[in-house]
């Protein structure tokens, strides 16, 4: 096991603040992105020409790149949230330009000779010096540094390409619209509060848009089946052909680029630098869950096929589709479990969860959080948080909760300014936004939140607190700047508390009279519930994290296919006819190529390291500097695992994940793995 030792401190130093004004236009994008380049540009020729050891090579440059970003993130950010599409388009140039910049710099052979320089000098430097020194190099390495000159040129240009695409991709779907027109009839089943805000057509019918605040609802309660067809055709169709050509020519110059660095695939170029190191060892981790979920999952479908059957009657519930398992699975919740999550929603209203969910992280965390309206916001919605330590500002933070046009279309977490020890010894106060799209206040109701959306703003919060309250010297290694497998573990874990009969009640209150918390009754039948149908979730998961690899181990594929296939092979229910899921599947182009798996590797983590607050105390604030000091403070400093075993005090195991979905007693283990076995050790 790693030894207990934490990394160099940073604590009990001044905090500068360096304050984005949000106020930017067209021009002032594309003025300081041209000039922050050339800026960059000079000060790159600068280390290359004097670079000799970790001060003049490795450390100026983890400068002039973090002064860049501090400088342009804040600006390609207006790409994510702005309501002007002027203003997006120019986020979005500077964004794509500043990714190709990357690539060039990562391709200049006189930088990775200043490197090797100073790495050849053998000067004594601290363990974080010396990791900084080692993942940059490795950074030039990966980027073709190691090939000829010609092929280094044809291995940046694919580089590049890659990047547009990726950027088009992204773009397409923020831009994405369509719906649906339906009758007052159709909407049958939706709760009044979602008609009543739905905008009515000029024929007088109601559009219901494939953005989440409507898609969701709309297929959990609608019961015309028809209706849902119609809807989920247009959700599976989102992106269309051009994303369709984007992602399948961003396949092949990525199996093109990875077979250039001597890697059988993407896959295998992606995961090297993963905690899960190869294909092999991603394909057997997924391999023991599928063996344990896939008994699961049949007798989910089995009990929701019957209830479809018993809903239309036999002769038109010969097929399960995927049209019909969220409004089945709701209605067999409210049936089974007597919880209608309409009346659920009534108890979560935004302010209150908001409330709750902070008084649960100060306690844990030791940090309090203070809403402060004189800090500039890109809009009024955006709502600016500082969190306060002993007295002192350590960190900002925005809540931009509501849908907008134009507006990002899922729940993240976005870093606007880097943590990083800065030379005169201060530490750059760091800087954070929430982005989601939860149901907005109507005239009668402030926004309610679902019980799954409180789910997801406790892991969006938990990334923040992740980005914010880092304490890591190099920007490199600061917040959530670790591997991609084990990103979503810190958040993941604290997901936990919203299922717990001790917590629950702080985070509710119905909003017409907020002491009036969700009954113990309906608490007792939320968390009963939580495994239902867990055999049907996990699988699709699993479907998403399969497809990813299969994706990405082949030279080539008919994504379509693939797609549908997989789909009737996992999860065992087939995607709707002449759709093109894979266009909207926003993950494999923006940063989880040959990476999804992670969600459900770090999920395995993530349910260990709760162990530790189940048998401590959930509001234990013992455990929570632990959590703060060894999960979130150090970030990329130390190694992930590393980190989670110095938390738990010994190496972590699969056994509290299959626990956790309710899977314990289940016997089918899969390559003779035992419940208990120690993660980390066979990878």
């Amino acid at each position: 096991m790693a030894s207990k030792k934490l990394p160099e401190s940073t604590q009990n130093l001044t905090y500068k603040i360096v304050q984005p004004g949000f106020k930017e236009t067209v021009k002032t994008i594309d003025a300081a992105c041209k000039e922050q380049q050339t800026l960059l540009k000079k000060r790159l020729a600068a280390i290359a020409q004097s670079g000799k050891d970790f001060k003049t090579s490795v450390a100026a440059l983890e400068r002039a790149l973090n002064d860049l970003s501090q400088s342009l993130t804040p600006l390609i950010f207006m790409k994510y949230v702005s309501e002007d599409p002027k203003l997006r388009e120019a986020a979005d140039r500077c964004e794509t330009a500043v990714d190709q910049m990357r690539i060039d710099i990562f391709g200049q052979e006189d930088l990775f000779l200043a490197l090797k320089k100073a790495k050849a000098s053998k000067e004594k430097l601290s363990p974080e010096d010396t990791k900084l020194m080692d993942e940059y190099l490795l950074s030039f390495k990966r980027n073709g540094l190691e090939l000829s000159a010609a092929k280094r040129k044809e291995f940046l240009k694919k580089k590049k390409r890659i990047v547009q695409l990726e950027s088009a991709f992204g773009k397409e779907l923020i831009e994405w619209k369509d719906w649906c027109e339906f009758t007052k009839e159709e909407l049958e089943g939706l709760p009044a509060s979602f008609v009543e805000r739905l905008e009515k057509t000029p024929k007088g019918k109601f559009k219901v848009t494939v953005k989440y605040p409507d898609y969701y609802p709309f297929m959990e309660n609608a019961k015309n089946i028809e209706a849902r067809r119609k809807l989920e055709e247009k959700f599976y169709n989102r992106g269309g052909a051009k994303n369709k050509a984007r992602f399948a020519e961003t396949l092949k110059l990525r199996h093109e680029a990875a077979k250039m660095l001597g890697y059988s695939s993407h896959a295998a170029f992606v995961l090297d630098d993963r905690m899960a190191k190869t294909p092999k060892a991603v394909s057997a981790f997924l391999d023991r869950i599928t063996q344990r979920l896939v008994k699961r999952g049949k007798q989910d479908l089995k009990e929701l096929l019957a209830a479809k059957k018993a809903d239309l009657g036999e002769k038109n519930a010969k097929t399960f589709l995927s049209h019909d398992w969220r409004y089945y699975d709701n209605q067999i919740k409210k049936q089974k479990h007597q919880i209608d999550m309409q009346v659920i929603k009534e108890y979560f209203p935004l302010d209150v969860v908001n409330r709750g969910m902070f008084e649960i992280y100060e306690t844990l965390l030791g940090v309090k959080f203070v809403e402060d309206k004189s800090i500039p916001s890109w809009h009024p919605s955006a709502t600016p948080y500082r969190v306060v330590r002993d007295g002192k500002t350590v960190a900002i933070f925005f809540m931009d909760l509501f849908p907008r046009e134009g507006k990002y279309g899922h729940a993240a977490a976005f870093t606007l300014i880097q943590g990083n020890l800065n030379d005169d010894g201060s530490y750059q106060l760091p800087m954070s936004s929430i982005v989601a799209n939860f149901n907005p206040p109507t005239k009668d109701t402030p926004s309610l939140l679902e019980h799954g959306e409180v789910k997801t703003l406790f892991h969006e919060f938990g990334h923040i607190m992740h980005q914010v309250l880092t304490t890591a010297k190099w920007a490199s290694f600061a917040g959530t700047s670790v591997k991609r497998d084990f990103v979503e573990a810190p958040s993941q874990m604290l997901e936990n508390w919203v299922w717990e009969t001790e917590t629950l009640p702080k985070l509710s209150g119905h909003y017409k009279d907020p002491s009036k918390k969700l009954p113990k009754d309906q608490i007792d039948r939320l968390v009963k519930a939580k495994d239902l149908h867990v055999g049907v979730r996990y699988l699709r998961q699993l479907l998403f994290a399969l497809l990813d690899q299969r994706y990405h181990t082949k030279p080539t594929a008919d994504t379509t296919k693939v797609y549908a296939d997989l789909s009737r092979e996992i999860m065992m229910i087939p995607i709707p006819p002449k759709t093109l899921p894979e266009a909207g599947f926003g993950h494999l182009m923006g940063g989880y190529d040959s990476g999804y798996y992670g969600y459900l590797w770090s999920e395995v983590f993530a349910a260990d390291m709760f162990t530790r607050f189940e048998k401590e105390g959930l509001l234990s604030s013992k455990v929570g500097a632990d959590y703060l000091n060894w999960i979130l403070r150090p970030g990329g400093t130390l190694e992930p695992m590393e980190l989670i075993e110095n938390f738990l005090g010994r190496k972590p195991n699969e056994e509290a994940f299959f626990k956790s979905i309710g899977l314990a007693e289940e016997k089918e283990l899969g390559r003779g793995r035992k419940p208990g076995q120690e993660l980390g050790t066979s990878r």
